[in-house]
């Protein structure tokens, strides 16, 4: 029972960041009509499912274990928490309608409450710490880049003009930066959680590498769009696939490894 509803909320709670991911690349329109607001910066709008999806290949890659993984819903948590304040925030300063605020209050809360009763039932039992000191260089890899994530997290909700001013980018969409910079912050929280136990949260590093590798691609897309140059284009790519160059670099003692102890959390 344990197993089953803490699968189900990470499954549930994947596909749904799917879902609103696709629906908002592909008809920005359709889903920002629905909360009452227009497409005001087409790149931004087209940037936030990219971190929609790595996040919920996180909750994914969480269902699979769910109680070896289940420290992962609390990032989910905050998340949803994260959500509902910035939601009061926008209907404060009349940036979403009335009926999309209480959806949002109606569908966070609930995915939230959902997820710490699933959590109170099948919380992770201790178990012993098995570190590496080959994982040392991994985990300070994560480290630096969950903490660099979370920067840019308070960057695109808290101090958005001071984002913008790093970026040299102009601020034209408030609302959706703020919702970007949710996405980062559940990148960063995932990566954070992986450095605190490499040899538990280890599958997880595809996350942040995932979120890199998708940056990858969309800059073809943007260049083909014309909303970005080849020179902006290279830039990106040499800061994404370094990124990435260092996970797998640090994680190459994987390859040679025996097999990590498993955990027994009983139920």
């Amino acid at each position: 029972m344990q197993v089953l509803s803490l699968r189900a909320i990470l499954i549930a709670v994947a596909l749904g960041e799917c879902v609103w991911g696709v629906a908002f690349y592909f008809a920005p329109h359709a889903v920002l009509g629905s909360l009452g607001r227009l497409v005001v910066d087409p790149v931004i709008a087209r940037q936030y499912p990219l971190y929609l999806a790595s996040g919920a290949l996180a909750y994914a890659l969480a269902a699979v274990d769910p109680l070896r993984y289940a420290r992962v819903l609390w990032i989910c948590v905050i998340e949803r928490a994260v959500e509902i304040v910035v939601a009061c925030i926008d209907r404060h300063a009349g940036a979403i309608s009335p009926s999309a605020f209480l959806w949002v209050i109606v569908i966070e809360g609930f995915v939230s409450a959902a997820s710490v009763a699933a959590l109170r039932v099948g919380e992770e039992r201790k178990a012993p710490v098995v570190r590496d000191p080959r994982d040392r260089g991994l985990m300070i890899v994560l480290r630096c880049f969950g903490g660099l994530q979370l920067f840019w997290f308070f960057a695109s909700t808290v101090f958005v003009q001071v984002g913008s001013r790093l970026l040299h980018w102009k601020l034209q969409d408030a609302y959706t930066t703020q919702q970007q910079g949710i996405g980062l912050l559940v990148i960063g929280l995932v990566s954070l959680l992986v450095a605190s136990d490499v040899a538990r949260y280890r599958v997880l590093v595809w996350v942040p590498v995932f979120s890199q590798l998708i940056g990858v691609v969309n800059a073809f897309n943007e260049i083909r769009l014309g909303s970005i140059t080849w020179s902006i284009a290279a830039v990106q790519w040499t800061i994404e696939l370094a990124i990435v160059l260092c996970f797998v670099w640090f994680s190459r003692a994987f390859l040679t490894r025996k097999p990590a102890p498993s955990y027994d959390f009983g139920g």
